[in-house]
């Protein structure tokens, strides 16, 4: 997709929602601090907290999402505090962010980038990390990195996912998918 530029609207929409967010248009960087107050579920906890983040709209990935970076390195922190990998926490040793599984983005993202639903989508996801950070476990299951997520995904919806699947491992056949899980469940 290469790079993304804001529009008016949307400009306005980043100053009126998220005015501790600051859009450097020469940069084509948002970066500040994103707050929320969110809660989940019937039994879901509360949590209001905040996040210094960097919205690199020059770097897209391939499905569409800009880089996301948290920027003061608190959930590397959480990560060396639990002694874990900061993968764990769905973020890089860079501080960028990993908040979907690419096969997933088209569902969230039907109409391509929406910067509203992005910034939905990256609270939903801070408040994952900061729920964890407070109970020192997950809110709800979050697919894992790579192959494994991949897997997961199949086994949540083995005939939406399929062809996902197979593309991803390059299995032609469906007894060489079989193969595949077997040999890939064992592993993980």
């Amino acid at each position: 997709m290469g790079i993304i530029k804001l529009s008016d609207n949307e400009t306005s929409l980043l100053r009126e929602s998220f005015p501790k967010l600051n859009y450097d248009v020469e940069r084509n960087i948002i970066n500040g601090i994103l707050n929320f107050n969110l809660k989940y579920g019937e039994t879901g906890e509360t949590i209001i907290d905040e996040y210094y983040i960097e919205i690199d709209l020059n770097h897209v990935t391939p499905d569409g999402i800009p880089i996301i970076r948290e920027t003061e390195g608190r959930i590397l922190n959480v990560a060396k505090q639990r002694s874990i990998s900061s993968f764990n926490l769905h973020s890089s040793p860079d501080g960028s962010m990993c908040i979907i599984i690419p096969p997933k983005v088209k569902e969230r993202y039907p109409h391509g980038f929406d910067l509203k639903e992005l910034m939905k989508h990256i609270q939903e996801h801070l408040y994952w990390i900061s729920y964890y950070e407070k109970y020192d476990k997950e809110p709800w299951k979050a697919y894992g990195h790579g192959d494994k997520g991949y897997i997961e995904l199949y086994l949540e919806d083995k005939e939406k996912y399929s062809d996902v699947f197979k593309n991803h491992f390059k299995c032609n056949s469906r007894p060489e998918l079989r193969r595949k899980l077997k040999e890939l469940k064992k592993r993980i």
